[in-house]
């Protein structure tokens, strides 16, 4: 963001100040003579101009081409943008975590039951000794194959775990119903953040015509003044004082432009919408 530094007209005070410093009175003030009035002019439009470079310049170098005829989209648009905001989705997963935990929960009953089985096959080898009374001892071998399979099944229950079933998965859905309300919480909290950063921006923007209007306003009747200054209609007191006024106007206006910015910049940051398009 922006930040807004407000001078003290310190550039128009010290030129109007050296121009009442100057060995003039009121009657001689009457009668300069027109190309003296154009060159005090001329001073105070110099000391203006670096006021005005200051002002609409340095601390605006973002807001100058941008900031002015966009179009503010509906309140709906940034509504329901707020879904897509990081906190908000961190609320509904951790719902959506404790909702898989309450299904795995629903089906633990399958636990309950067993199936069993296994096979085997294999060769083996039998190694006797014999002996008769007419043969000294002997060995004899005998090889042969076998293979085994047995299938079952069992069901056994806790009766602890039976009865505190029921108990479990209610936890979880209260746990569910808890995070959901969490999760509308966080949403209702964002849209008031919305609501109100949207009304502040709408709120600039009438801000901003107004003391636009204001300073152009004053701008012409500065060249007003400035003529008859020139012609001697009035001093330079009186001009003085014109300018001033003309220096707090564009003052406000340049402070205007940048509240602006500043509301539209908070604006897109807690809902992601892209106002300003030639950034």
């Amino acid at each position: 963001m922006i930040k807004a530094h407000t001078h003290p007209l310190s550039y128009l005070c010290t030129a109007t100040f050296i121009l009442f410093l100057l060995p003039q009175s009121i009657h001689a003030q009457t009668d300069m003579t027109r190309e003296e009035r154009i060159k005090i002019l001329e001073a105070l439009k110099e000391s203006d101009a670096i006021l005005e470079k200051n002002i609409s310049g340095s601390q605006l170098p973002e807001t100058q081409h941008y900031i002015e005829g966009f179009d503010l989209p509906p309140l709906s648009v940034f509504m329901d943008a707020v879904i897509e905001n990081a906190t908000v989705k961190r609320a509904h997963s951790q719902v959506e975590q404790v909702k898989n935990q309450y299904r795995i929960e629903k089906r633990n009953w399958w636990n309950y039951f067993r199936l069993n089985g296994n096979y085997a096959y294999g060769r083996y080898n039998v190694l006797n000794d014999n002996s008769d009374s007419y043969n000294d001892w002997y060995q004899s071998t005998t090889a042969s194959s076998r293979y085994t399979f047995n299938v079952g099944a069992s069901f056994s229950v806790g009766l602890g775990d039976l009865f505190n079933r029921p108990l479990r998965l209610k936890n979880y859905r209260y746990n569910i119903e808890q995070l959901q309300y969490t999760q509308e919480e966080v949403m209702e909290e964002r849209r008031l953040k919305v609501l109100e950063a949207y009304n502040n921006v709408t709120a600039q923007l009438a801000t901003i015509k107004a003391k636009a209007e204001n300073a152009a306003l004053y701008n012409a009747q500065m060249k007003i003044s400035e003529n008859n200054f020139i012609q001697g209609k009035i001093d330079i007191i009186s001009l003085s004082l014109e300018r001033a006024r003309r220096s707090g106007a564009v003052t406000s206006y340049a402070e205007a432009r940048v509240s602006l910015h500043n509301a539209i910049i908070l604006l897109e940051m807690l809902t992601n919408v892209k106002i300003i398009k030639g950034k």
